[in-house]
């Protein structure tokens, strides 16, 4: 019985519906892939807007290029150079002190722009009690040979602290670079030679070092003093007194403090028993 109803069912299918079946040979198949055509299946313009590609890979390569073009054309700007006074250097180092340095910065008025001539000035901040500013002093006191007109002075940072905060110097030996008494670079290299300093000036300034310029034996001899000095700093000896101080009062705030006080009453106390023992 159920042989013969399934067989009613496929005479009536062929029957009902024999043009949407069709047999496909095996010799006539062919892979539907290969007649698949993505441009002509696909219509961009008709595809709902959450289907549609919002990237367009050939705009983002475009607009990656003109970004990498215009980043090489700002770094192969030519520098701005500041334009210093000419021959306003002097033949050697000038030690001064905060009120000399302030006379040394005032503007002047009717210079507005860096690229108007204006008084150039390199400061060194060291501290004579400092072995790295002793290394750097050398180099710094060969500079006024190598560029002339750029005044050279150096102040003693620890004495005179005004300028520090001003300029934001944390450490010494710095030096910065002033043009008409504003600060325009702050020295950053790793080394405190002649060669490198001559490297951050020109950098700023444009102004290539003299030829021959070298440091020589009478460079060690000053201005700035490439010793270190070994005086007793008054400072740092009542620093190390605070500290000390500091330290035993926290101590006696301890348990420690307290188990030493309580062992040496305690062995006060038995000698003092055994005495009037022995007695």
């Amino acid at each position: 019985m159920k042989v013969i109803v399934f067989v009613s069912i496929i005479i009536k299918i062929l029957y009902v519906y024999p043009e949407e079946i069709h047999i496909i040979p095996e010799d006539s198949y062919e892979d539907p892939a290969d007649k698949i055509d993505l441009k002509e299946q696909v219509d961009e313009e008709n595809l709902p807007s959450y289907l549609t590609p919002t990237i367009n890979i050939t705009e983002a390569i475009v607009v990656e290029n003109a970004t990498l073009a215009n980043t090489t054309e700002e770094s192969n700007v030519t520098q701005k150079y500041v334009s210093c006074t000419l021959n306003f250097g002097g033949s050697e180092v000038q030690l001064v002190n905060d009120t000399e340095l302030i006379q040394l910065l005032l503007p002047d008025t009717n210079v507005t722009t860096k690229e108007a001539q204006g008084n150039c000035l390199a400061v060194l901040f060291y501290s004579k009690y400092c072995p790295f500013s002793s290394m750097a002093a050398p180099h710094f006191n060969a500079l006024p040979r190598a560029f002339p007109d750029i005044k050279m002075v150096a102040i003693n940072a620890m004495m005179y602290h005004l300028f520090n905060t001003q300029n934001g110097i944390v450490g010494v030996p710095s030096m910065l670079l002033f043009h008409n008494g504003r600060a325009v670079a702050k020295f950053n290299y790793s080394e405190y030679t002649l060669e490198t300093f001559s490297q951050f000036l020109t950098k700023y300034t444009g102004i290539n070092p003299e030829e021959k310029s070298i440091v020589t034996s009478a460079d060690f001899s000053g201005p700035v003093s490439s010793v270190p000095s070994k005086e007793t700093d008054i400072f740092l000896g009542l620093s190390w007194g605070f500290i000390i101080i500091c330290a035993i009062f926290y101590f006696t705030k301890s348990r420690w403090w307290r188990w030493i006080i309580e062992t040496v009453q305690s062995n006060w106390r038995e000698s003092e028993a055994q005495h009037e023992h022995t007695d």
